[in-house]
C-alpha cells in the first residue's frame, strides 16, 4: 500500500506539473513521454529506489494491462481527431501503408535484429513483429499541439495518425505468426492458425467495434432528441466507449485494440461538428493522463543489466530506427495521394515511433514464448525511439516547413 500511494502521487503530480507547463514544454520540444520516462528512471531501482515493479507481482502482466489501457485511450483520441469519413475517402493510401509498407517494415526489422544479434529466425521474426507498429501515443507529439499545426499540413498529420491507429491492431497477425512458428508442434499448420486469427481476432474485432461504436453514437442522437442527456455526460461518453469496447471485445476472445479504433471511427459518424470539437479536447486531456503511467512504468522497468549483455547494440538501434521504415516510405512518397512528395514520404518515414504498442505486444508475446532477448531488445528500442523521435519532433517539423516553403517559392 505504501508503494501504491507513492506511485499514485508520482503519476498524479507528474500529470499536474506537465499540465501546468504544457505550453512551454511543447514550445521547447520536450514531450511528455521523455519527461515521464526520466522520472521513472530516477525513482526506480537504479535511481532512488522509491518504486520497484518487481515487488508488485508479475511485471510483464502489469505492463501488458497498463499498455493495453493506454493504447485504448490513445486510439480513441486518434479516431476522434480524424475528419469524419476520413478512412472511406483515403482508403487507397492506407491500403498501401498497411498492406505493402507494414509487411516490409516487419521483414526489415526482423532482418536487422537477426543480423545484429545473431538470433534464430523465429526469435528475429517475433521481435521484428513486436516493433513493427507505429505508436499512436508517441506519434501524438508530432501531430498535435501548436507546433504541429503551425508547421505540418493537415493531410500529413492525418495520414500519420490514421496509419498508427490501424496498424496497432493489425500487427497482431505478425506477432501471432511468429508465436506459432516458435511454439506450434510440427503436426499443426501455421496457415490454419493464422486463418483463425484473421477470422476470430481481426474480422470479429472489425464487426464488433463497428457495431458498438455506431450503436453508442446512435443512442446519443436519440438521447439528445429526447433531452435525456446533458453536455457533461456526453463529453465522458468517448472515454467510456473506449473502455467498454476494450473490455467487451476481449471478453469474447477477440482483438480489443483494433476494435477500439474501429469503434471510435464508427462513433464519429454520428457526431456533429461542435460535439466533435468538444470531444477531441476532452479525450486529449484524458489521453495524456491515462498514458502517463506507461512511460513511468517503462522507466522503472528498464533492464539495464540485460542491455549490457547485448554487447554494443548501437548497430541494432541505428539500423532499426533508420532502416525499419524510412526507405520504404521514401519509395512510396510521391506515388500516393496522401504522401504527394518525397519530402512527405521522408517525414512520415522518420516519424514512425516505436512505443506503447510495442510494449503491449512484447508483454503479450512474453507470456506465450521463451525468447530471452525479447524484453531487453524491445525495451531498448522503445526507449531509444522515445528519446530520438520525441526530441526531433519539433526541429524536424520546423525543417519540414522551411523546405516546403522553399520548394513552393522556387
Amino acid at each position: 500500500m505504501h508503494e501504491f500511494n507513492i506511485g499514485l502521487l508520482v503519476v498524479a503530480a507528474s500529470a499536474l506539473l506537465l499540465g501546468l507547463l504544457s505550453t512551454p514544454l511543447k514550445r521547447v520540444g520536450l514531450p511528455d513521454s521523455v519527461s515521464l520516462l526520466l522520472v521513472g528512471v530516477v525513482l526506480g531501482p537504479t535511481g532512488f529506489g522509491l518504486l520497484d515493479p518487481a515487488q508488485w507481482g508479475n511485471e510483464m502482466a502489469i505492463l501488458e494491462q497498463v499498455a493495453r489501457l493506454a493504447l485504448a485511450i490513445g486510439l480513441m483520441g486518434i479516431a476522434l481527431r480524424l475528419p469524419k469519413s476520413y478512412i472511406f475517402h483515403h482508403w487507397r493510401s492506407l491500403c498501401v501503408l498497411l498492406l505493402v509498407s507494414m509487411p516490409v517494415m516487419w521483414l526489415c526489422s526482423s532482418v536487422i535484429t537477426g543480423w545484429a544479434l545473431g538470433l534464430p529466425l523465429g526469435a528475429a521474426l517475433l521481435i521484428g513483429a513486436v516493433i513493427t507498429p507505429t505508436d499512436p501515443v508517441v506519434a501524438s507529439t508530432v501531430v498535435t499541439g501548436p507546433v504541429a499545426k503551425e508547421n505540418l499540413p493537415a493531410y500529413l498529420r492525418h495520414i500519420i495518425s490514421s496509419e498508427s491507429g490501424a496498424n496497432d491492431g493489425l500487427t497482431f497477425i505478425f506477432v501471432m505468426f511468429a508465436v506459432f512458428l516458435l511454439t506450434l508442434p510440427a503436426d499443426q499448420s501455421i496457415t490454419t492458425n493464422i486463418l483463425g486469427v484473421l477470422g476470430g481476432d481481426i474480422l470479429v474485432a472489425l464487426v464488433l467495434g463497428t457495431m458498438i461504436g455506431y450503436s453508442v453514437g446512435f443512442a446519443i442522437r436519440k438521447a439528445e432528441e429526447k433531452n435525456t442527456i446533458d453536455q457533461p455526460s456526453m463529453l465522458m461518453v468517448t472515454t467510456a466507449l473506449a473502455l467498454t469496447t476494450l473490455a467487451a471485445v476481449k471478453l469474447v476472445g477477440s482483438n480489443g485494440i483494433l476494435a477500439v479504433f474501429v469503434a471510435g471511427l464508427a462513433f464519429d459518424q454520428q457526431a456533429n461538428a461542435s460535439e466533435k470539437q468538444e470531444e477531441e479536447r476532452v479525450v486529449e486531456g484524458v489521453d495524456r493522463f491515462f498514458t502517463s503511467p506507461i512511460f513511468l512504468l517503462l522507466g522503472l522497468m528498464i533492464p539495464w543489466q540485460a542491455w549490457l549483455s547485448l554487447g554494443w547494440p548501437a548497430l541494432l538501434v541505428i539500423g532499426v530506427l533508420f532502416l525499419r521504415r524510412l526507405p520504404i516510405l521514401l519509395l512510396v512518397g510521391g506515388h500516393i495521394k496522401d504522401l504527394p512528395s518525397k519530402l512527405d514520404g521522408s517525414f512520415t518515414g522518420w516519424f514512425g515511433p516505436i512505443g506503447v504498442a510495442a510494449l503491449y505486444y512484447a508483454a503479450l508475446a512474453h507470456h506465450k514464448t521463451d525468447v530471452a532477448e525479447l524484453w531487453p531488445v524491445v525495451s531498448l528500442l522503445v526507449v531509444s525511439s522515445i528519446l530520438v523521435h520525441g526530441l526531433t519532433a519539433m526541429p524536424f517539423s520546423h525543417l519540414y516547413r522551411q523546405i516546403k516553403g522553399s520548394s513552393a517559392s522556387s
